[in-house]
């Protein structure tokens, strides 16, 4: 990468121009479309921020949507919703999970201009469960709906309120921290990966982790309610003393119900540390920005953050709206400098170029935004690329935001790189890729339409290259675009002939299928290129 120009945090210039508007909406979005480009060209930079830190709806809970003739439970109809039913049994809770999972993918496919849906997926890679551990869908989904409903919230009230949550408690072992036989699993990964973590400067002990325990021993998940509740029976009432890191504090111990309020006194503790906003920026930039942090960027980027965050009683909109509004953000070397991760790459490329939906064998249309099971699909097909969300590879997160030295680069490897082309060549033929009975794939010609005279050949290669790289090509690489797109024909006009005639005669299917088969030669060399998987 190349040197980095400014380490400032001033407010960037208001005017925008159009590759700094879509470095933001890249690292913002699942993909950037032309849908998104309408809504956004022409805006200031503060306004452009403001609608991206505008937090999205609460969605509907996730429904009963698998209806292949298995009896689920009678008294819920296809289309209503189960979070709130009881666990029946292990076979209706396992498909209640790939509901689960397909309505958590469902959100991210029909995602507004929002952040939303990407600091979810941030929070969730932040403060992990995985579904297979906790196994009971109804805890995941208010797991998830919890980390939505805080995505652009406090950060306090996302730790308090996930230390006690079933998904969690289960997860990490919550649920059998006694009095008698404290847990020290989730005491000890919450200082480590959850607010504190490892190094500049952290020094809690051993016995902090013991003490942390102890302050949470008494809760357990109440499978009836699908809630955490505290028991004064299990809970260790006992002073909990601390080490010289955290200024010898004592938390006081507590009898009967009261003792659920020594969990609110354990935060008030650890937030009382700056480390513990400085980790959290400090992981916000390698999510946003750069996944290296040296020493410079640390002193002046990312504890001026944290002040701010502190300053705000750990609101994440204030942090945002600083970084993603900085001079540093914006610096030119930050583009193209990221490996897109599984769901930016897959999801991404979806909402950049839209998709047609067809029920194989009839080839009946339908829409993506309204038919669900093909959502479990691109699941299913996220986690081919080793990015299963709703399910982490360990408490740790997603090796690429952790792992020194590779981060990002975890995301490309011989058999990855080989199955996201496999994925895209599929989505660009006539065909599509076949999903559980639905055939998906790209609308190539709906997407071309969109630009300005993509008749003009050399004009629309340079848009399409402008906008789904972040970096732009070499001079070698358009000219062998520019060949895919007239393959056969003997000069420019006859492209711009087909076009014209489309337009004159929007009906006729030979001129669309000339115009299609240059498209689907011309984007699945695009979207296979190193320069597509960059952000």
């Amino acid at each position: 990468m190349a040197v980095i120009s400014t380490y400032s945090l001033k407010p960037f210039n208001e005017k925008i121009k159009d590759e700094e508007l879509l470095h933001l909406l890249r690292r913002c979005l699942f993909g950037v479309g032309h849908k998104d480009l309408t809504f956004y060209k022409g805006k200031t930079l503060s306004q452009c921020l403001t609608a991206l830190l505008t937090p999205s709806p609460t969605p509907p809970p996730a429904r009963e949507e698998l209806s292949d003739g298995v009896d689920l439970n009678p008294a819920i109809k296809v289309g209503g919703t189960w979070v709130h039913e009881a666990f029946e049994n292990e076979e209706v809770n396992y498909r209640r999970k790939l509901m689960f999972r397909m309505w958590w993918t469902g959100l991210i496919l029909n995602r507004d201009f929002s952040l939303t849906e990407k600091m979810t997926l941030f929070w969730h890679n932040h403060f992990v469960t995985e579904t297979d551990v906790v196994k009971d869908s109804r805890y995941s989904y208010f797991y998830a709906a919890m980390l939505r409903e805080h995505a652009l919230g406090n950060f306090k009230k996302l730790i308090r309120e996930g230390t006690t949550c079933p998904a969690m408690l289960v997860y990490l072992g919550g649920n059998t921290n006694f009095k008698s036989a404290p847990n020290e699993n989730y005491g000890r990964e919450l200082m480590e990966l959850f607010t504190l973590g490892k190094g500049y400067g952290v020094q809690y002990t051993e016995d902090d982790v013991k003490a942390a325990a102890r302050v949470l021993t008494g809760w357990h998940d109440d499978k009836e309610k699908s809630t955490g509740v505290f028991d004064p029976a299990q809970h260790e009432t006992a002073d909990k003393h601390f080490s010289s890191f955290f200024g010898n504090t004592v938390i006081r111990g507590r009898t009967g119900p009261d003792g659920a309020n020594e969990a609110d006194d354990l935060m008030d503790m650890i937030f009382s540390k700056k480390e513990t906003a400085r980790y959290v920026c400090r992981n916000i930039y390698r999510w946003f920005v750069y996944a290296h942090v040296d020493d410079r960027i640390e002193n002046e980027i990312i504890h001026p953050l944290a002040d701010i965050y502190i300053r705000n009683n750990f609101e994440i909109i204030p942090v945002l709206r600083i970084l993603l509004g900085s001079e540093h953000f914006f610096d030119p070397v930050f583009r193209g400098c990221i490996v897109k991760s599984s769901a930016d790459f897959l999801l991404g490329s979806t909402m950049e170029i839209g998709v047609t939906v067809y029920l194989a064998p009839d080839k009946t249309y339908t829409n993506l935004v309204d038919c669900h099971e093909p959502w479990l699909q691109y699941h299913l097909t996220c986690e081919d690329l080793a990015m299963r969300i709703g399910d982490p590879p360990s408490v740790s997160g997603w090796p690429a935001y952790y792992q020194a030295p590779k981060y990002h680069q975890w995301w490309i490897n011989s058999a990855s790189l080989s199955m996201r082309k496999k994925i895209t060549d599929g989505l660009s033929t006539h065909d599509g890729l076949i999903f559980n009975g639905y055939s998906i794939s790209f609308d190539f010609l709906n997407y071309a339409k969109q630009f300005q005279n993509p008749e003009n050949r050399d004009g629309f290669i340079q848009q399409v290259t402008d906008l789904l790289f972040a970096v732009p090509p070499s001079k070698s690489l358009l000219d062998h675009l520019r060949g895919l797109l007239v393959s056969g024909m003997e000069t420019d006009y006859y492209w711009e002939k087909a076009w014209k005639k489309l337009v004159e005669h929007p009906d006729d299917k030979e001129t669309e299928e000339v115009l299609n088969a240059r498209l689907r030669m011309f984007f699945a060399k695009l979207l296979s290129l190193p320069e597509y998987h960059m952000m």
